[in-house]
């Protein structure tokens, strides 16, 4: 017997693997198709979806990770492959110059005495050094690393978010985090994320900074997604949103045609650096 068609197409199984699927009764196998369609799924959704116990899904679990077939992730299960972001130092030197042109696009559409949202990552980092000339901003963030891009005589004030310290992504993060990013109404909210999908659905790496993306999302006026074309057309791990749910797009290139007819479709507007 043979995985799926479309669990051999997503990479979720190697040639090698096929003789596991031998092994797997017949809700493993249809858990590990689902992944290969949506990439990560929740434990507890798991478990509605096949009407079983959590306890039931779990022993699933480890026995598509003990194979390699699957990845056990915080709270659910998603590919082995495909998934993996760099680390903070690596990203800051990947694409340097298409940030610090996207960054500065976003910084035009800002005006001065305005409040806003920066999340974390080097794109992030690049949009407060490029905002360093505007005065009398507001600056909510949980970027650790945005705070030395800010000229301290331009009468802004930076709030940082309290919670974890998480030194390999320069950010805080946690519950204590989120809740504090929630309290706040901005005008604008400026963020990347790890992929975009063909579906337009934005996902990130890291369970912990999905959550602090969504208060942003959900608490700005106006939602600035900044991502470089390489992030066209991944799919990543967690879902934070879609792009219905921004107000603009700044990129260094245009995206595929299918994620364009999604941005028309929703009427939100693709600037490029």
């Amino acid at each position: 017997m043979r995985f799926p068609l479309e669990m051999r197409r997503t990479g979720l199984v190697s040639a090698a693997d096929n003789s596991q699927a031998n092994d797997l009764n017949p809700r493993q196998r249809r858990i590990v198709e689902m992944i290969g369609g949506r990439g990560f799924i929740p434990i507890d959704e798991l478990a509605r979806h096949f009407s079983v116990s959590p306890q039931t899904i779990r022993s699933d679990v480890n026995r598509l990770c003990q194979g390699g077939t699957l990845r056990r992730y915080h709270g659910g299960i998603g590919p082995v492959s495909t998934l993996e972001n760099a680390t903070f130092d690596k990203r800051r030197v990947l694409r340097h110059r298409q940030k610090i042109r996207i960054a500065t696009l976003i910084a035009a559409h800002i005006p001065d005495r305005a409040s806003l949202f920066i999340h974390y990552g080097t794109t992030m980092e690049a949009v407060a050094a490029a905002l360093g000339k505007h005065t009398g901003l507001l600056i909510v963030t949980n970027n650790l690393s945005a705070v030395p891009g800010m000229t301290p005589a331009n009468s802004s004030q930076i709030i940082l978010a309290g919670g974890k310290v998480s030194l390999p992504e320069q950010c805080t993060q946690g519950e204590a985090a989120v809740n504090f990013i929630g309290q706040f109404n901005v005008d604008f909210g400026v963020l990347s994320v790890g992929s975009v999908g063909p579906d337009g659905t934005l996902y990130e790496f890291g369970y912990e900074v999905a959550q602090t993306a969504r208060p942003i999302i959900q608490n700005a006026k106006q939602v600035f997604l900044a991502v470089d074309r390489n992030k066209f057309g991944r799919k990543g791990l967690i879902r934070i949103g879609h792009l219905r749910d921004v107000s603009a797009v700044f990129t260094d290139a245009a995206p595929p045609a299918g994620l364009g007819k999604i941005l028309k479709s929703h009427r939100v507007p693709v600037h490029v650096a």
